[in-house]
């Protein structure tokens, strides 16, 4: 949890800096988090193979969904504070996983529902016309992101033919090259003469430790968690991304955002509660 929280600081810190812009944060940060994947996959398993033989289509659409999620992750980062985006992030992820629940053919308790409407006032409550709602595009943004974050965890959960480990390397791979192939299409993506030592450094612990240790870390030890616990868990990652910000950067900490966040994140809590 420490390590995704991480990932909302490292690239807030470097946009609000101004030491690199938001694209070439996101292609520093695929790049790097594949390369320490395939490090780390190779040191696990030996006889892993990345020749595009062994791809599947699922590889090519999970890196889809990655890179969007990277892209709009970053670019949300530039106008949106460290807690605020995590909570924004977190909450669309639940709530794509949930619809995903529904549109697979299962059902929700009357409880579950209550949970659900409490979590979308407190959405609601967040992005009222006050002085504290966070900018508009930059919270579509991130709704954005969680909704391709959500539907890479899932492809990912449902590829169980080989270590998780290895799936997951691919789709950085290919979300890498995704990356490249952008910036060689629109060189307006990036800003190169923006970017600093620190600017990229940032982006390569984002990528390598945040995103490469820190996936490969939380992938496998999901397996030991039931989904309650893995779900709860994840709770605290807004409530962390907030304490970096405030620590950092010296993002304050409104009361209207605390509200928010525990509409959110109680309603959500009391949705997997019921559900186990």
């Amino acid at each position: 949890m420490l390590a995704f929280a991480g990932n909302s600081l490292l690239c807030r810190l470097a946009l609000v800096e101004g030491s690199i812009d938001a694209g070439s944060f996101t292609l520093i940060r695929l790049i790097s988090g594949a390369i320490t994947l395939v490090v780390l996959t190779l040191a696990m398993h030996s006889k892993a193979s990345y020749l595009p033989v062994n791809w599947k289509k699922s590889d090519i659409v999970g890196a889809m969904m990655l890179f969007g999620y990277a892209t709009t992750f970053s670019f949300s980062y530039v106008n949106i504070a460290t807690g605020t985006g995590a909570l924004i992030l977190f909450a669309s992820v639940q709530f794509s996983m949930i619809g995903f629940h529904l549109f697979s053919g299962n059902r929700m308790q009357l409880w579950e529902w209550g949970g659900v409407g409490v979590s979308l006032i407190g959405f609601g409550y967040l992005l009222l016309p006050t002085a504290t709602r966070p900018d508009v595009l930059a919270a579509l943004l991130m709704i954005i992101a969680g909704m391709c974050w959500a539907a890479f965890t899932i492809l990912g959960k449902q590829s169980t033919e080989r270590p998780s480990i290895l799936t997951m390397s691919i789709n950085f791979l290919l979300a890498s090259l995704l990356a490249v192939l952008v910036v060689v299409l629109v060189p307006l993506s990036m800003e190169i003469e923006h970017i600093t030592y620190r600017g990229a450094l940032l982006a390569v612990l984002s990528g390598a430790v945040a995103s490469g240790i820190g996936y490969a870390i939380w992938y496998a030890v999901l397996p030991t968690l039931s989904i309650l616990r893995a779900s709860v868990v994840q709770l605290s990652v807004p409530a962390l991304a907030s304490i970096g910000g405030w620590t950092v950067l010296r993002e304050a900490i409104t009361i209207s955002t605390g509200i928010a966040t525990l509409l959110i994140l109680g309603g959500i809590a009391l949705v997997f509660a019921v559900r186990n």
